[in-house]
């Protein structure tokens, strides 16, 4: 026993600090793939569109009303129905503000199995729009957790790491804290920052906790804008060529003053004729495609591959196509992920002339699209895409798309008619998912011909509301409704909360045909700690929605019980049994099955049993005493005295009679007890002690 209580602590102390390292691996290992994450997220520029709601609070109304110009969503596109001057630069800001979200996010979804605590990681969204970083949360608490993302565009940015808690990017041009996640071709990083926190409780004592860091660098795609050099082989190995040129320098040593000046211009354009040849053999049609691209849109598109060792430009595109439709016009166009470029045509043919010529790298696949209106018209007759690259390689693809008589295009507008009498069965509601950050999201689609508007969704959540009661988690409330990926209106983030189920919203968002809605809601105050609600699933949850058209999309919620694990009640009876100290008292209730078997206790045949001890029945302390009960039925035992009389027995109980051998006696004198004393100091019977008659 000396020897384990002396080996004991050691042996846990191995044992634990074997787990913490385990645990400190695992997370410096978390840390590292969220960093990765991130960057390989920032690199491609993309962006979940639900942040566009939030880089549009950041920038203001001006950008938000830019983005939903004309009633299209809150997708950080600006429509090209818009009549402002900037929408291009508008529409960069809010691409790039919902990058920073998106790729925080996928860092974060990275780090899976990391110790967070959002309550000391700060509010990002506020960091951004304050450039405050008091907002960049608890440094160094347990469980913290941000990302750093700055980018080199336009040698504006930096990365500082010297003057705060952790580092930061700083803006030098405007000189306040921004991340920026860069443009096409800029060198981006992304930094993570941890606290892990110890378990150990000796170890915990003396240090609480260890910061944990990361970071990776990448060059971003070109996702928006085109630039004439492409970043090919070792990273932003373009601008080297621009170098190679500067080699100009050297005829610059002067061999003699005047003719030098003229020699310089003469060796600058060789180099530039180095990168020459494109073999149009070698720019190949991959794909191409006409019809439905998304959301009602028809495109006419041309997937391009370039397998010439140098970069390719387009310079022009023909397009050719049947004005169906009164209202058909060629809308827009893009080719390699560059911007859309306006066009507005009315009248085919159509010509496009990009300014400047798009670039697309050696090696490189881009899509050209041509995009028309309106939407939900197909596109009928002979569609050809001609596409002209460097030297004149022109390449494309001609599509005869099915083409309707006259007199169905008339036909076709009177199904607009039917929207009087939509069918309310082509509506769907599909169940609900669990998400992080205690958020549901489910699918809300309209499978009709006809478009409709959503004036009111209600959610009941009575089970949830239950469930969190009855674990400790009585605060529960949702805090935002989205539909479609932005804010309900009215029903944001940090507006009024709803703490008590259920939950209604009222107003009009679009319900058009064919779309596919995302309906999601954020809870507050719930036990999932940055996950997802345990204990709960979607048949919990009923749902009301109702359209302006009459139609109601309900789902009611299945009821089942709510499970209470709560343990308090078991220690509450626990002390109930210290009344029972005396053991020896409490078998006499055990005599309550007494009228079941006709003697009494064998101890009666001890005595002699003389009729003269029968008037003791007057001692009426017996039937008095709380703990006999039982032995009130003993009078109606008159017709005893009809049995034999009682075999003269011992103490010990007769074998032969077919009761308990406690009680064999069947004799009326059962009354004859008189107990030596009636109570003792606590209240209870005393052991009777009988005294034989003389």
């Amino acid at each position: 026993m000396v020897e384990f209580v002396l080996a004991l602590p050691i042996l846990l102390f191995v044992i634990f600090g074997i787990i913490e390292f385990a645990r400190l691996t695992f997370a410096w290992m978390s840390v590292q793939n969220a960093a990765r994450f991130g960057i390989r997220y920032a690199v491609t520029g993309e962006f979940d569109e639900v942040y566009c709601v939030a880089a549009g609070n950041n920038l203001g109304a001006a950008h938000i009303n830019a983005d939903v110009f004309g009633g299209d969503p809150q997708d950080c596109i600006v429509p090209d129905a818009y009549t402002g001057v900037d929408s291009n630069d508008k529409e960069r800001d809010l691409i790039d503000l919902a990058r920073l979200f998106s790729i925080q996010d996928a860092a974060t979804g990275g780090g899976s199995g990391l110790w967070l605590e959002p309550g000391v990681s700060g509010d990002y969204e506020q960091y951004l729009s304050s450039n405050n970083p008091v907002f960049i949360g608890q440094t160094s608490s347990e469980g913290y957790f941000h990302t750093t993302i700055c980018s080199n565009r336009d040698n504006q940015f930096a990365v500082d790491y010297n003057n705060h808690a952790i580092p930061l990017c700083m803006d030098n041009l405007n000189a306040i804290l921004m991340d920026d996640a860069g443009g096409p071709g800029d060198r981006v990083k992304v930094h993570i920052e941890h606290e892990h926190p110890f378990f150990l409780p000796l170890l915990k004592n003396i240090w609480p906790s260890v910061s944990l860091n990361a970071e990776r660098d990448g060059i971003v795609e070109k996702f928006r804008t085109s630039r004439v050099i492409g970043v090919s082989g070792p990273i932003l190995s373009a601008p080297t060529w621009t170098q190679t040129p500067t080699i100009t320098d050297t005829p610059t040593i002067t061999l003699t003053p005047t003719e030098t000046p003229t020699t310089t211009p003469s060796i600058t354009p060789s180099p530039t004729n180095t990168p020459i040849p494109v073999d149009c053999d070698l720019i190949t049609v991959v794909n191409s495609f006409v019809g439905h691209w998304t959301s009602g849109y028809h495109v006419a598109s041309v997937t391009i591959r370039n397998d010439n060792p140098v970069p390719i430009h387009l310079y022009t595109a023909n397009q050719t196509w049947q004005k169906n439709d009164p209202g058909r016009y060629y809308w827009a166009a893009r080719f390699n992920n560059s911007s859309w470029d306006i066009l507005n045509d009315t009248n085919p043919p159509t010509t496009w002339n990009p300014s400047p010529e798009i670039a697309m790298i050696a090696g490189g696949t881009g899509d050209y699209i041509g995009l028309f209106q309106p939407q939900n018209v197909a596109l009928e007759g002979e569609t050809t895409v001609d596409l002209v690259f460097d030297d004149g390689c022109h390449k494309g693809v001609t599509v005869m798309m099915p083409t309707s008589t006259p007199t169905d295009t008339p036909t076709v507008t009177p199904t607009p008619t039917i929207t009087p009498t939509p069918d309310c069965s082509k509506y769907t509601l599909g169940n609900f998912s669990f998400r992080n950050w205690a958020q549901l999201r489910a699918n809300v689609t309209n499978n009709d011909i006809v478009n409709a508007q959503m004036t009111s969704i209600e959610l009941i959540w009575d089970y949830a509301e239950q469930y969190g009661a009855a674990n400790g988690y009585n605060n529960l409330n949702v805090d935002w409704f989205k539909w479609g990926g932005a804010y309900l209106p009215g029903h944001g983030q940090g507006g009024t909360r709803d703490f008590a189920s259920s939950t209604i919203w009222s107003g009009s968002v679009p319900f058009n045909a064919g779309v596919n809605y995302r309906w999601d809601i954020d809870f507050d105050g719930d036990w999932g700690a940055g996950g997802i609600l345990t204990g709960i699933q979607s048949s919990d949850f009923g749902v009301v929605v109702q359209f302006d058209n009459g139609c109601t999309l309900t789902r009611n919620a299945i009821p089942r019980v709510v499970p209470t694990w709560t343990t308090t009640p078991t220690p509450t009876r626990t002390p109930t049994a210290s009344p029972l100290p005396p053991p020896t008292i409490t078998p006499l209730p055990s005599n309550t099955p007494l009228p079941s078997n006709t003697p009494l206790p064998s101890l009666t045949p001890t005595k002699t049993w003389t009729p003269s001890i029968t008037p003791t029945p007057s001692d009426t302390p017996v039937p008095s005493h709380t703990s006999w009960p039982s032995n009130t039925p003993l009078p109606s035992w008159t017709p005893f005295p009809s049995s034999t009389a009682p075999p003269t027995s011992t103490n010990t109980p007769l074998p032969t009679s077919t009761f308990t051998p406690i009680f064999t006696s069947t004799q009326t004198p059962i009354p004859t007890w008189t107990p030596a004393c009636p109570y003792d100091d606590d209240d209870w019977p005393c052991q009777p002690t009988w005294t034989p008659t003389p």
